[in-house]
């Protein structure tokens, strides 16, 4: 618990399922490991690949390339409806939406959680694409701590907090700008 640091907390709206531990922790395991492993599409896992072998894809082609992988995944998402098969993730016990975040923590809407008890959770994380986040996290004086995410979600997870605080920030200054133009 030495990390508890201060984080400012922005508010937010995001949707999080999650667990104790302890009710399923193989499974949990499994599905955190698994969730970013291979990022669930090929075409992602592609796109990774040729930036690590070609490092950043120039100019404008990074735009339209990015578009296409999106539709590609789009694509796939309805024949996978048509088709009737979904995504199965391990059955979680609870679902709560966040309604405020920080670098390395969130707290959670109208939710008894258990101090100091390490929970699993999946966070739907509104980026582009919507990503599917799996963290452990501790619940400690009323805000749940990330003790574990995956290096590239983490990275996620800061710049959805960073693009939040300026969203904040910019209609702060528009606010005060207004009442002095009053």
């Amino acid at each position: 618990m030495e990390h508890f640091i201060k984080s400012r907390l922005i508010d937010t709206a995001l949707k999080i399922e999650f667990d104790k531990t302890h009710t399923n922790a193989e499974s949990y395991a499994l599905e955190f490991n698994k969730l970013t492993q291979n990022d669930e599409d090929p075409i992602g896992e592609w796109l990774r690949l040729m930036r690590a072998k070609k490092g950043n894809l120039e100019g404008d082609n990074v735009v339209i390339l990015e578009l296409l992988v999106e539709i590609y995944r789009k694509i796939e998402s309805l024949e996978s409806k048509i088709e009737g098969s979904t995504k199965d993730y391990v059955p979680l016990g609870e679902k709560a939406i966040i309604n405020t975040i920080g670098h390395g923590c969130f707290a959670l809407l109208d939710t008894k959680l258990s101090e100091n008890i390490l929970y699993y959770g999946r966070i739907e994380l509104p980026t582009f694409p919507t990503r599917i986040v799996p963290v452990y996290f501790v619940y400690h004086s009323g805000l749940a701590w990330i003790e574990q995410i995956h290096a590239r979600d983490e990275i996620e997870w800061d710049s959805y907090v960073a693009g939040k605080e300026r969203a904040l920030i910019r209609s702060l200054k528009l606010n005060k700008k207004a009442s002095n133009d009053q």
